[in-house]
């Protein structure tokens, strides 16, 4: 339907990216009706009987374990109407090792649900949604799955497929694979995407890989949410004490990557030291084994 309503002209290039963890959790904690819109195109989209009517926001209250941790925790928990407890997190970088930070985040947030005398069963699930700007898997690993946009994960019998607990439940995101889906297609018309909104709502989050604008106008038009959140994410732009926020945040976001990225590149090396000194010593000990024979 469409919203006969005067749209704003907007300049894209002043708003800030959704991508950055900061900009969105301050976007859809002052946004909540957005927010719901979102969760509902997100479940839609993994064609989940499910819909949301209203959040409850809580404090993310995750300890900081491990150099992956170092950051600050800017992740959005909440309580959805049917008491189901979810995680929403935001990865613009570092994702190598995302897999195990998202299950240990789900596994705490899990456990600190359960109350002292409380039945086991009448614990809610606990749903995670990671947005993530790249694959999961390496694609050699996992080609069949690694450019997926939207992979709905759960705990399952190997063999017959079917659901063993419905207690977890993980959504990864990969919004650098639908942004490329978007600018080959010029449209949010693409085969994987099953729910227009869906595709409106990542087309607003990945607005800066996203070439042709018009497909976030034409959205605008059409939908009053998109029309209400893109201009949110303007205001928010326009605050000089958020933008300055933003901007701190994506320093420290770029800084503790290449910290990261040096960690995990020193691993590598004494890696590769460590199995050329086990060959070294293999063909040593063979040598030697040789000379003992003869």
């Amino acid at each position: 339907m469409n919203i006969n309503m005067e749209t704003i002209k907007i300049d894209y290039s002043q708003l800030m990216d959704l991508r950055v963890d900061f900009a969105f959790k301050t976007f859809a904690e002052g946004n909540p009706d957005s927010l719901i819109s979102l969760l509902n195109a997100i479940f839609a989209n993994a064609k989940i009987n499910r819909i949301v009517k209203s959040v409850r926001l809580k404090n993310p209250n995750m300890d900081k374990k491990s150099i992956e941790d170092k950051l600050s925790i800017l992740d959005i928990r909440a309580e959805l109407d049917d008491g189901t407890d979810i995680l929403i997190e935001m990865h613009l970088h570092g994702i190598s090792q995302i897999k195990s930070k998202i299950i240990r985040s789900w596994a705490r947030a899990y456990s600190e649900e359960l109350e002292a005398g409380q039945k086991y069963t009448s614990q809610p699930p606990t749903i995670t949604i990671a947005f993530v700007d790249g694959a999961v898997d390496p694609i050699e690993k996992h080609e069949n799955i690694t450019n997926k946009i939207h992979r709905g994960c759960m705990i399952m019998d190997k063999d017959d497929n079917t659901v063993f607990t419905e207690a977890l439940e993980l959504h990864f995101i990969n919004m650098k694979a639908f942004a490329k889906a978007i600018n080959e297609a010029n449209s949010i018309n693409i085969n994987e995407v099953k729910e227009d909104m869906f595709a409106y709502w990542m087309s607003v989050i990945t607005e800066k890989e996203i070439n042709n604008k018009d497909i976030i106008e034409n959205a605008r038009k059409e939908k009053e949410v998109i029309q209400m959140a893109v201009s949110a994410i303007a205001r928010q732009s326009e605050d000089k004490i958020m933008r300055q926020a933003y901007q701190r945040r994506k320093d420290e976001i770029y800084f503790h990557n290449v910290e990261l990225a040096n960690h995990l590149q020193v691993a590598e090396e004494y890696k590769q030291r460590a199995e050329k000194a086990e060959a070294e010593n293999e063909k040593l000990r063979q040598q030697i084994a040789t000379m003992q024979d003869n």
